[in-house]
């Protein structure tokens, strides 16, 4: 009887020892796994972040797959997406030894708002009126705005002493580029000739086409059109405009 319970005791603890060897080889195998940046504005950087372990090694290799036909084999890569939509990104690490894991999460990439768009596009000095006039939350609302956006060189082009002392001046200043912002999304298709609008300052701008120039109040050339925002769209022009309650530069 003694040997029975002896030779069961052996067998036991040769189990355990079975089991125990097997979890130790388990847990020496790697395990994928990354972070999910919280900025996931389109056409912006985003940084994805490894945290993959293993235990008594090291991981050798990263194979990144972002789900839009392009890869990575930086440890921390950084990608841009172009476009909007829901990306099945892949990671998969080897250690040492040649043994894999795999970890997939979806990220699901949007637009950047009006104000997002304006500084990605470097629009400098639209961005720093639009900070001046305490106009960021609001431009940054749900809309939606369609934003006519004067370029650096469009500001460039005024009297510097005249746009500095605008810079300061918060009523006329919120004046100017409300002048710039409708309400609702106005898309290239819906200007015609002759079309009036009215902007969120209060006033109307007019349109007019000459074959494929579109212009707003015979001053400003729309040369780039329906940039797609999160809360609306902005179009770019190549001149500031003002409205008759603000004497422009002399």
């Amino acid at each position: 009887m003694k040997a029975k319970i002896l030779v069961l005791l052996v067998s036991v603890a040769l189990l355990v020892g079975v089991l125990s060897g097997c979890t130790e080889q388990a847990n020496k195998e790697p395990k994928a796994s990354f972070t999910v940046p919280t900025n996931t504005d389109v056409n912006s950087e985003i940084v994805f972040t490894d945290t993959s372990t293993v235990q008594d090694g090291t991981i050798s290799e990263w194979y990144w797959e972002f789900g839009d036909d392009t890869n990575s084999t930086d440890q921390n890569p950084e990608h841009t997406y172009a476009e909007t939509g829901t990306y099945a990104v892949k990671l998969t690490v080897t250690d040492e030894d040649g043994a894999t894991d795999t970890e997939e999460k979806s990220v699901v990439i949007t637009l950047m708002d009006i104000v997002e768009t304006a500084i990605y596009a470097e629009f400098g000095t639209l961005v720093a009126a639009v900070t001046a006039a305490n106009l960021v939350t609001t431009l940054q609302g749900e809309g939606p705005f369609t934003v006519f956006a004067a370029t650096d060189e469009a500001f460039a082009a005024l009297n510097q002493t005249w746009l500095t002392d605008l810079l300061a001046d918060t009523a006329n200043l919120t004046k100017v580029l409300t002048y710039h912002v409708l309400l609702g999304s106005v898309m290239a298709a819906d200007i015609t000739d002759g079309l009036e609008a009215a902007t969120v300052e209060g006033t109307n701008i007019t349109f007019a086409i000459d074959d494929l120039n579109v212009t707003i109040n015979n001053v400003a050339l729309i040369t780039m059109v329906d940039i797609e925002c999160s809360n609306g769209y902005i179009h770019v022009i190549d001149a500031v405009l003002l409205p008759e309650s603000v004497e422009g530069p002399q």
